[in-house]
């Protein structure tokens, strides 16, 4: 399976962004998460998926950021 979301300090790849969001947060203390769709940063995980969820979803209806 191509693991296509990398930590971009020590290069590790994961298959999820959440994944990659957890390793950040723990191995690197990184605090801030940011949305790979359109860039905005966000305090916590929950708030980025918040985001993701309402903005980024698949249906036929997509809102904008």
């Amino acid at each position: 399976m191509f693991k296509k979301h990398e930590c971009e300090t020590c290069g590790s790849k994961f298959n999820k962004v959440e994944e990659l969001m957890q390793h950040q947060q723990v191995s690197h203390e990184q605090r801030l998460y940011i949305c790979n769709e359109c860039n905005m940063g966000f305090e916590g995980m929950e708030q980025m998926r918040d985001h993701a969820k309402k903005f980024h979803s698949y249906n036929k209806r997509k809102e904008r950021c």
